[in-house]
């Protein structure tokens, strides 16, 4: 019975009928061919995995928003990572390499 799931469960895996909340966001951000961030974060089963794997600042900056709403703001050292429970489904990411407030479309301000 298990194999059987399985099997269920890969076709539907392969169709795109998941949980929605299972991606991966990544940000990257070049200046003259340099990277300036990087940044990849996985959503597996409501937890999500911020990792900051490159900025010119030394940290990458978090901003995660659930519609309008800011719900956790936080910023993780280059080679740090963080991972986090009870996101609301759905949240949106900006990530940036300074301590700017951003709004949940990224613009500065």
């Amino acid at each position: 019975m298990r194999i059987f799931l399985a099997i269920i469960y890969c076709f539907m895996n392969l169709a795109g009928c998941t949980d929605a909340q299972n991606r991966t966001l990544v940000a990257t951000s070049k200046e003259n061919g340099v990277t300036t961030l990087q940044s990849h974060t996985e959503v597996r089963m409501g937890r999500a995995r911020f990792a900051c794997e490159a900025s010119t600042a030394g940290q990458c900056y978090y901003s995660v928003f659930n519609g309008a709403e800011e719900v956790r703001a936080f910023a993780l050292a280059v080679s740090e990572e963080r991972l986090v429970d009870g996101l609301p489904p759905g949240f949106t990411l900006c990530v940036t390499p300074t301590e700017a407030k951003v709004s949940p479309n990224c613009k500065s301000g």
